[in-house]
């Protein structure tokens, strides 16, 4: 007896849910060795101070545990990878296992890089990027595995070209306020406004240049973002599944600004930092979902015109 694709690829999915799971850690951790300022506790690389396990001290530990989760989702991904050898339907995958371990080449690179250049706020910046990239795509293809074979397929929201346009500036919106973000904690720039909510306790944007200029382009972004996002929750209210994602979103970004306020406020405690991280990675995957699912509706649709989300106002 025949086994079905989805019975095959459910282990694997799972498999591919938990090492996202890591690498959400991972970034937390990341975090973590950031705000312990730990990034050069281990001043060499691969190994530290010329050992593969060193003698410890909490910035040590922080650094090197960093170090170790990242090799064992490498092997994780590695298993995972041979697991799908011989899978019929392994090129369902194959695009974004790809993509996966191309991201997964360059992080190792830009880790290597972060500590051997003393850590250049680029590479420290690129390498947040790129391993919130890589947690999204493992979320993506555990996604595609768990709704491989299945019966019924997923019914997929059509959204109206608004809609969309709204969620590629949104995304777009995300992708800087991440990249800004980066910059200011790699230029220890958290507290070069001090105040809440004007920069200076006098201005909301009392310069654009400099380590101030930087932290006002961050907040000005979160205010784009915010709106965009609140937007897009309005016009994707009908849209099943992926408005609720998009609801979803739009909570985390809520709480997002709340953890930037406490940040200025309470003078950049460790806890709200690596929280402030956490949830920046979960509104990236929560918004790689949201552009799945629309970009999946619309290729799974061979014609937009007769179709039941334009009835419902949302195609």
């Amino acid at each position: 007896m025949s086994v079905s694709p989805q019975t095959q690829s459910r282990p694997l999915a799972w498999g591919f849910a938990g090492l996202a799971a890591a690498s959400f850690a991972l970034i937390v951790l990341g975090a973590l060795v950031r705000a312990h300022g730990a990034g050069l506790a281990c001043p060499d690389w691969p190994l530290c101070f010329g050992q593969l396990i060193p003698v410890f001290d909490l910035r040590v530990a922080f650094e090197w545990s960093h170090r170790a989760l990242a090799g064992g989702i490498t092997l994780g991904l590695a298993a995972l990878t041979l697991g799908l050898r011989g899978r019929a339907w392994r090129g369902a995958v194959r695009r974004p296992l790809m993509l996966a371990w191309a991201l997964l080449g360059l992080q190792i690179g830009l880790g290597g890089l972060t500590v051997l250049l003393k850590l250049q706020p680029w590479t420290v910046t690129a390498h947040l990027g790129v391993g919130t990239s890589f947690c999204l795509v493992l979320v993506w293809t555990a996604r595609d595995l768990f709704e491989l074979g299945r019966e019924p397929a997923p019914e997929r929201a059509i959204l109206s070209a608004s809609a969309r346009v709204l969620l590629a500036l949104s995304a777009l919106l995300l992708l800087l306020q991440i990249t800004l973000g980066g910059m200011v904690s790699s230029h220890a720039a958290g507290l070069a406004c001090a105040s809440f909510p004007s920069c200076d306790g006098v201005s909301m944007a009392p310069s654009f240049t400099g380590l101030v200029g930087l932290h006002v382009l961050h907040r000005f972004c979160a205010y784009a973002l915010c709106a965009s996002y609140l937007l897009l929750t309005w016009l994707t209210r009908d849209a099943g599944f992926t408005g609720r994602l998009v609801r979803s979103g739009m909570r985390l970004l809520l709480l997002q600004l709340a953890f930037g306020v406490a940040n200025v406020l309470l003078r950049l405690p460790i806890e709200i930092t690596a929280l402030h991280s956490a949830v920046a990675a979960g509104i990236v995957l929560v918004t790689g979902l949201v552009v799945r699912e629309v970009v999946y509706a619309r290729a799974e649709v061979p014609s937009l015109s007769n179709t039941r989300g334009e009835a419902l106002g949302i195609g």
